[in-house]
């Protein structure tokens, strides 16, 4: 698959943010291959904040290749941007954050083609490296893939309507872009849905807010607050704490991409994939 050609950020400005319904999202779409107007940013330049939308509605914003592309290359221009200085990132609007990778682009890989394209790991490395605050508003279904995404951002604000799960092992795999490090096993195993207001009691989600409330303006809001802070201070505060967090994550997560490319290879993957797909239960083999 090629990877997605991404625009240029300067035809993203906002000359007045009254709300996020006045947000000019570019697509790029003129300058991109289909599809990549899947993953959409704008800035306030007034704020100094940018924001990524994942957009794909039809699918519950299902992260395909090209959409992984497209945020890994934003991400590496947004943290270049001097004129950004903190990030949210949304999913549809009251709709889905994330259903999680694209099952349909899932069951193509093999162990084999998963090493060699060091599946996931381009994902988990920008959000390792991008130096600003990113702050995830969840709003709907956040599984799979799309809750990693979402612990991958440095504080994650949820609507009330909001659920998380990772039910990769009911398809025969596993969580492959850190799940696996940074959740209990009862939701690993269980394939249990999780409210934010229990994530929010366990410390995984930040700020819960009523249906009556908005969760994106809400983050934008605290986005606006640390942008005006010390650029190198904030900077060095997101290291410090960091450095604490992942001094033993990023060991784990080498031994878990090992694993989730295992699974690939087993037919337990091809018959939860299919069964999946074609919204059947599976009978897996190894049971």
């Amino acid at each position: 698959m090629q990877p997605s050609v991404v625009p240029s950020l300067e035809a993203t400005s906002i000359p007045d943010f009254e709300g996020l319904e006045q947000l000019s999202f570019s697509t790029g779409q003129e300058h991109s291959s289909a599809g990549t107007n899947d993953v959409r940013v704008g800035i306030d330049p007034a704020a100094a904040v940018a924001v990524v939308q994942l957009s794909r509605p039809a699918k519950r914003n299902a992260l395909t290749q090209a959409m992984i592309d497209r945020l890994v290359t934003l991400l590496g221009q947004l943290d270049r941007n001097e004129a950004v200085r903190a990030v949210v990132l949304m999913g549809t609007r009251k709709g889905a954050f994330s259903a999680g990778v694209d099952i349909s682009e899932l069951t193509q890989l093999t162990t084999g083609e998963a090493h060699e394209r060091k599946f996931l790991s381009d994902l988990n490395g920008a959000f390792e490296r991008f130096s600003k605050p990113i702050i995830a508003a969840v709003e709907g279904l956040a599984l799979g893939g799309g809750f990693e995404v979402a612990l991958s951002c440095d504080i994650i604000y949820a609507g009330q309507e909001a659920t998380f799960g990772l039910p990769e092992v009911s398809i025969g795999t596993i969580p492959g872009a850190g799940g696996t490090q940074r959740l209990a096993m009862e939701l690993i195993l269980s394939r249990q849905l999780i409210s934010g207001e229990e994530l929010a009691q366990r410390g995984l989600v930040n700020r819960v807010f009523k249906p009556d409330e908005d969760v994106v303006l809400e983050a934008k809001k605290l986005a606006d607050r640390i942008a005006a802070y010390s650029r190198p201070v904030v900077r060095m505060a997101k290291q410090a704490v960091l450095a604490a967090e992942n001094n033993h994550l990023y060991a784990g997560m080498a031994i878990e991409k090992q694993l989730y490319y295992m699974t690939f290879s087993l037919d337990d993957f091809k018959t939860g994939t299919n069964a999946f797909l074609n919204k059947q239960q599976p009978e897996f083999m190894h049971h």
